[in-house]
């Protein structure tokens, strides 16, 4: 069992979790920077930019809130 002083000296990368970047709309993977400078988006083709997973998986959870927040009050 890992002490709390371990644990607050930790870091993700250490520990074994890699955060890695993915696309900011599909999160996939995306293409590496073309000649003037673009990442594009494996899935869906587009022009993205790069985040972390996390993130985008945060950004992910808070559309679903606000929708499923949309959704009842629409059934007010």
């Amino acid at each position: 069992m890992m002490n709390y002083d371990s644990w607050k000296l930790s870091n993700p990368i250490d520990d074994g979790h890699y955060y890695g970047l993915v696309s900011s709309c599909c999160g996939s993977e995306y293409i590496d920077e073309d000649e003037d400078g673009v990442l594009w988006c494996d899935e869906c083709k587009c022009e993205c930019d790069s985040i972390e997973d996390y993130e985008y998986e945060a950004q992910q959870r808070e559309n679903y809130l606000e929708m499923m927040a949309d959704g009842m009050r629409d059934e007010r």
